[in-house]
């Protein structure tokens, strides 16, 4: 099996949310070296959200949620129960729930905000 259309759609949209300006200025001006987790945070847990996630969407979809634990908990449930995902063995389920909660939460800390023109 072959992520090659995959990978080409989230360059594409990637692309297409650099240009409407839905992507801070630091993360367009960064390098793709700099930015190997793309929009998402780098911190512990990152390695195993972004691979789980960008299979099927952007980690720019992650960047935009503002879900508690228990909310994140929910969403991986749907998508193994109603998107096909594959269920995501521990202990990387609750690394990367971990990772979520911290740093993708109600709060919304790491909430990606748009270039000022």
């Amino acid at each position: 099996m072959t992520f090659a259309p995959l990978r080409a759609l989230c360059l594409v949209t990637t692309g297409a949310l650099f240009a409407l300006g839905a992507v801070p200025a630091t993360a367009q001006s960064s390098t793709e070296e700099e930015a190997e987790f793309g929009l998402l945070l780098d911190a512990p847990g990152v390695e195993s959200t972004y691979y789980n996630c960008i299979a099927c969407h952007s980690e720019m979809i992650i960047a935009q949620q503002g879900l508690s634990r228990d909310h994140w908990d929910e969403l991986l449930v749907w998508m193994v129960d109603e998107q096909g995902m594959m269920e995501i063995d521990e202990p990387e389920r609750t690394e990367i729930l971990d990772y979520l909660a911290a740093h993708y939460n109600e709060d919304r800390p790491n909430f990606p905000t748009p270039v000022s023109n």
